[in-house]
């Protein structure tokens, strides 16, 4: 499709109608693809109105009397009849500016924009994540592709630096089946979001969690063996070989990673939201250091790494190779490169309002820079808490810790315009073995049932104390709390697509469980909603 200047713009499958049109509309495309006919009805609906759309290829025969539908079978016997010559004068008519890829922002209020990527940038993002991790070139690469293509994060490691490194990639289209994925296929290369790596420690820190006698002694020694080897390695830049770290690998740490269908993964990646210090030191500790990178989709997908063997953990790496940061006065991270977004579609205003004027890109969040080039992230602007008294608070930071603590799940802080900070907590259901076991409180068969328990609030309180309030400024102390006897979702609309917070959804939705922690002689654990 790029070839024959052509611009995809792939969409969510689980959009309304009404929001695919607005997209259909807004990129004006003549040709849409589906392989399903709950999509292709979407598409005839949408066709019925104002739209733009003349085709709509279907992979298979979907039985479609409708004349604008043609199947791909058909579609590529009528190209038998175009001239190498007529392919190549399309091709060569590409430039590297010209846009390559239209992604809609998901974001969490208003209509979704497009980004307009182009194809320099995507060649610098290829090329630069090849470099951070050279053994992909050079050995055979896997990778199992399980988010939607609409994201640029998938994009980015499917499609941009996938094919640099000649990765086979297998298709997952169903997330609850990535565990069998990864057992078939023994990736080399695997990115996932935080809520993927947490859920993957929950299920093993609950399997670890069951061991008793000698077995559960062998396991922590193993992994505290792993995760001191790991340190050193990660400080030195030089590999780390003992006889214990041997024993450890052969008698533990791998048959954890051949549980998990990792034991060929060479590099893995997370992205997308921050992810915490204690599930990077879990991983670590298991012989599965993971590189959390930074991006975003209008950096086409990224613009930082944890550069290779040099991993410091709390921090998102340095700069891609071709990518500039800095720090603004008021602590907003800035970027510039080639990769940076050509603009959003048919909006100019907020293309303006993307860009200083030395062309430095606005991402949002705030941070800062080390002596060595190592950017950490420590809120986002829109993000920021301003309390009654005036001080200016990153939820995140509070969030990270909070989520450290056995069996908590998600995490919203609040306190905006307020005397002080509370916070939002959701359980995780896959860590409720493993809370069983930290708090030694029996009978906690399901989240609803865990959130009415008097005992479990007060040991996440317990905890609070020592993880998070010991750990930060007084005015950045969580005073009160309240567990949520339910979990957050996409189809409940708490999540984004790849399962980030919608922060507005949440004040919305648990308004009086927010206005219930500033009300007169409210005690500092509330009960939640039945």
């Amino acid at each position: 499709m790029n070839a024959a200047q052509g611009i995809p713009a792939p969409l969510y499958t689980t959009l309304l109608p009404e929001q695919m049109a607005y997209i259909i509309g807004n990129a004006q495309s003549k040709i849409v693809i589906c392989d399903d006919e709950t999509q292709l009805d979407k598409y005839l609906s949408i066709a019925k109105g104002e739209s733009p759309i003349e085709h709509i290829i279907t992979m298979d025969d979907l039985g479609s009397n409708d004349p604008r539908v043609i199947t791909l079978d058909a579609l590529m016997a009528k190209g038998i009849t175009i001239t190498d010559a007529d392919l190549d004068a399309r091709l060569h008519a590409v430039k590297m500016d010209d846009v390559a890829l239209l992604i809609y922002t998901s974001g969490t209020t208003g209509l979704p924009k497009g980004a307009m990527l182009t194809h320099e940038g995507i060649d610098l993002i290829a090329n630069a994540v090849a470099k951070v991790f050279p053994s992909l070139l050079e050995t055979e690469t896997r990778n199992v592709s399980y988010l939607p293509l609409c994201h640029a994060a998938e994009q980015g490691m499917t499609n941009f630096a996938g094919l640099m490194v000649k990765a086979e990639t297998y298709y997952c289209r169903d997330l609850t089946q990535i565990k069998d994925y990864l057992g078939e296929v023994h990736p080399t290369i695997f990115l996932a979001v935080p809520r993927v790596w947490e859920k993957f420690e929950a299920a093993l820190r609950g399997k670890l969690a069951e061991a008793t006698g000698i077995k559960a002694k062998l396991a922590s020694w193993a992994r505290e063996t792993e995760l001191a080897a790991f340190k050193q390695e990660a400080a030195t830049g030089q590999p780390v070989s003992s006889l214990s770290r041997t024993l450890a690998n052969r008698l533990v740490i791998s048959k954890i990673k051949d549980a998990l269908g990792l034991d060929q993964l060479q590099v893995a990646l997370s992205g997308a939201a921050p992810i915490s210090v204690s599930t990077l030191e879990f991983f670590a500790s298991i012989g599965l250091p993971i590189h959390e990178g930074y991006g975003m989709t209008e950096t086409t997908a990224f613009a930082s790494v944890q550069p290779y063997g040099r991993l410091r953990f709390g921090t998102i790496g340095k700069p891609l190779a071709g990518v500039e940061a800095r720090i603004a006065d008021d602590g907003e991270i800035m970027l510039k490169g080639v990769n940076m977004v050509k603009g959003y579609l048919r909006l100019p205003q907020k293309t303006a309002e993307l860009y200083d004027d030395e062309g430095w890109m606005h991402t949002g969040d705030l941070g800062a820079i080390d002596e060595d080039g190592y950017i950490s992230i420590t809120g986002r602007k829109k993000d920021l808490i301003i309390t009654a008294g005036g001080k200016n608070v990153a939820p995140a930071e509070m969030e990270g810790y909070l989520q450290s603590i056995p069996g908590v799940g998600q995490v919203v802080v609040v306190g905006d315009r307020q005397p002080y900070l509370a916070a939002l907590i959701v359980l995780d259901p896959e860590a409720l073995p493993e809370l069983e076991v930290a708090s030694q409180i029996s009978g906690l068969s399901d989240v609803a049932t865990a959130s009415r328990n008097p005992e479990v609030k007060r040991y996440i309180e317990q905890e609070m104390q020592e993880v998070c309030n010991k750990r930060v400024a007084r005015y950045q102390t969580i005073k009160k709390i309240t567990i949520l006897p339910t979990v957050f979702s996409v189809e409940g609309g708490e999540l984004t697509p790849t399962l980030k917070v919608k922060r507005n959804i949440v004040n919305e939705k648990y308004a009086s469980e927010i206005a219930a922690f500033y009300a007169e002689g409210t005690p500092s654990t509330q009960q939640p909603r039945a």
